[in-house]
């Protein structure tokens, strides 16, 4: 018996031992994350962190973390952060994000409010801790932009390391009920307040990994791979299939093949989007109109978006200039 408590006693010393010593890593490492950000470039700031979650967790709380990078004018903030391991696989981490956080853009704030925000994200145990694979839910999610607001009832983006492609993640996103702002939705007549469901499968192509050592390599997009995009918004039903890559001055160069049912509805709802400006959705109509005389008048309109020297095409048709994909320095 006394053979046995010894035992337990000198296990519990030695996790004791490997947990404090694991969880001022943790934290530690976290402070110099933050001091090596703002070294880079980056404003980084936090009001404070801690570890804590023995014996069999190692928990790291963020408090008022606030990062911005002030070349490309992106950042995020929120109130708190909670990053949770358990103590046997610290590579697998599930965070804890706050109710209300805000994504900073050259364009305006994108204020993200929802209940059961939480991330999953699987590093590779090895050295340079690579992401294998994230995924991020929400519930009752409202993103509040400079033109309105958004809202849905529940959303998810996954990330999936892409072994055959070098520095390549897959990208799911799925959002159900999707309700636009009531001065938008006035703009799109004959179709329903609430988009039933929009889902995007897509590939990310990286100049570096994202790993560790990603504050030094600056990872970049190289490339984007729609796989599948599939809009079911009631009379409106749109797919599409291309793919992208950004030019020297990071505007997109590329082609997005587009199926769209009920095709005359379009215009509207890519005015709405900023796709193209209000007064060109007429333009735009006329020219759907053409390119079914064309094809025989179908029931399901083929629609090419072509991205080229800086311009934005709609088969031959003009519509406006062609998206950042990466903001240069």
């Amino acid at each position: 018996m006394r053979v046995l408590s010894g035992i337990v006693l000198a296990a519990t010393v030695l996790w004791s031992g490997y947990w404090f010593a694991g969880s001022s890593a943790v934290q530690r490492g976290a402070g110099a994350w933050f001091e090596q950000a703002a070294a880079q470039g980056l404003v980084a700031h936090n009001g404070g962190l801690r570890a804590s979650g023995y014996p069999g967790r190692f928990d790291l709380t963020v408090n008022a973390p606030d990062i911005v990078d002030p070349v490309s004018g992106y950042g995020w903030r929120g109130a708190q952060v909670n990053l949770q391991a358990m103590a046997w696989k610290p590579w697998h981490l599930t965070a804890l994000l706050p109710d209300q956080q805000v994504i900073t853009t050259p364009e305006g704030d994108l204020t993200f409010t929802s209940t059961k925000l939480r991330a999953t994200v699987i590093l590779h145990p090895n050295a340079d801790l690579a992401l294998d694979r994230t995924e991020v839910q929400a519930a009752d999610l409202a993103i509040t932009t400079p033109t309105g607001t958004i809202l849905a009832k529940s959303a998810s983006l996954t990330s999936t390391e892409d072994n055959t492609r070098l520095h390549t993640h897959r990208i799911g996103l799925r959002l159900t009920d999707v309700a636009l702002d009531p001065a938008v939705m006035s703009t799109m007549n004959g179709l329903p307040a609430v988009m039933p469901a929009l889902t995007v499968d897509a590939h990310l192509l990286l100049s570096a990994a994202l790993d560790r050592h990603a504050g030094d390599t600056r990872p970049e997009l190289t490339g984007l791979i729609l796989d599948a995009l599939a809009l079911d918004w009631g009379p409106l039903q749109v797919t599409a299939t291309g793919s992208l890559a950004p030019t020297s001055d990071g505007s997109a160069d590329g082609r997005l093949d587009f199926a769209v049912k009920n095709w005359r509805l379009l215009p509207a709802v890519v005015a709405a989007a900023g796709l193209v400006q209000p007064e060109l959705a007429p333009t735009l109509l006329r020219a759907l109109e053409v390119m079914a005389q064309t094809a025989g008048n179908p029931a399901i309109l083929d629609v090419p978006l072509v991205f080229r020297s800086g311009r934005t095409y709609l088969g031959p048709l003009p519509v406006g200039a062609a998206p950042l994909l990466v903001q240069r320095q």
